[in-house]
């Protein structure tokens, strides 16, 4: 049987806070989704890196800037 489920994004299911940052996850089926939002000056390498003990974010992203802007560096991969 089909089934409908509603989500949002403002009851999200799980709400990450970090200095200068937030992640609004919402689960569906084997997928998280949601919007993360920034402050002026985020930045991976100085405010989620020292916590996560990585260099990079090793999730793989799919992403939309929705307002103002981001730059995006990523670690080349060798087993392409």
């Amino acid at each position: 049987m089909n089934s409908v489920i509603l989500k949002r994004f403002d009851a999200p299911d799980e709400l990450r806070s970090f200095e200068k940052g937030t992640f609004a996850l919402v689960h569906l089926g084997g997928m998280t989704i949601g919007p993360a939002t920034y402050e002026p000056g985020w930045k991976w390498s100085t405010h989620v890196g020292p916590v996560a003990g990585t260099a990079t974010c090793q999730v793989a992203h799919v992403g939309m800037v929705v307002s103002r802007r981001a730059a995006v560096a990523m670690e080349r991969r060798h087993d392409l």
